[in-house]
């Protein structure tokens, strides 16, 4: 469920809602062999709408080039309207003009960078709250790289990718929210996260840990089941049944001990369960 504040009588309250929009996690690197198969998702969500691709550039310090790289990509997809919303200044997150920009978007999409970044600057501003009230309302959210891994309640800041999981090398921050009971990698196979993934999800394992490989992405509908888009593969760690973790009995530089993980590999069109945290499988379906 996704937390909005809401003023009702002069009082701001939280309420649960089910989000009725939907998010798009991309691993990075969107262009694979297909071609950009995982923008078009959001081209195809906008086509059938009249208002603009929000393009957020806040993970970034110099989105200098950034965005038109963008506007051009998505205009061979057939998307002409495209806007940019840059946050420099944590003050920018206030300014009504962008949260206006955020009111009148179709679809928001939050290129690469440093996922602190992103929440440090938009964090439990007007900004923020706009676009996560969009997302209830029906709004798709879209992220790559640092934008995917800020998506969840609980984000991995930094850790080195090709080593085992060691304390010492990994960081966790709070994130946007739009996503509970999860943690993202991205660039998963081509940096090795796995390692990484693992220390994260041990840490809780109430949380799924989701790796995503790049020119990949998965589709959540109802922040209740996802979609595997793209080329790669998605890797999804479930430590509920752990049975046994040395994290806690470690110093920082030891490698932490962890029996009874359970491991999904799904490709293009696989679906998984994020409430049974289960795959959801279709007898009828054949791959291509």
């Amino acid at each position: 469920m996704n937390l909005v504040k809401t003023e009702a009588d002069g009082e701001i309250k939280v309420v649960h809602r089910k989000p009725k929009g939907k998010l798009l996690i991309i691993g990075g690197a969107e262009k694979g062999e297909d071609g950009y198969h995982v923008l078009e998702v959001v081209a195809k969500e906008l086509r059938r709408k009249k208002h603009p691709l929000l393009l957020v550039t806040v993970a970034t310090y110099s989105p200098a080039g950034g965005p038109q790289e963008y506007m051009k990509i998505f205009g061979e997809l057939g998307l002409s309207h495209v806007e940019v919303l840059d946050i420099p200044t944590r003050e920018d997150a206030y300014n009504e003009d962008n949260v206006k920009k955020v009111e009148e978007a179709g679809a928001i999409f939050f290129t690469g960078g440093d996922q602190l970044r992103i929440t440090s600057q938009i964090g439990d501003s007007p900004v923020y709250r706009t676009i996560s009230e969009r997302y209830v309302e029906g709004c798709m959210v879209a992220g790559t790289s640092a934008g995917a891994a800020a998506m969840p309640a609980a984000m991995i800041i930094g850790g080195t990718g090709d080593e085992s999981n060691r304390i010492s090398n990994l960081s966790m921050g709070p994130g946007l929210g739009l996503l509970e009971g999860v943690v993202i990698d991205s660039h998963f196979a081509q940096r090795g996260r796995m390692g990484r993934l693992l220390g994260a999800v041990a840490q809780n394992p109430r949380n799924l840990g989701i790796g995503i490989d790049e020119s990949t992405a998965i589709l959540v509908e109802e922040a209740e089941r996802l979609t595997v888009v793209g080329s790669g593969a998605v890797y999804i760690v479930d430590g509920a049944g752990i049975s046994y973790s040395s994290l806690s009995e470690n110093s920082s530089e030891g490698v932490v001990t962890i029996y009874d993980v359970k491991v999904h590999v799904l490709g293009e069109d696989d679906r998984f369960d994020l409430v049974q945290r289960k795959p959801i499988i279709d007898v009828t379906h054949k791959k291509r």
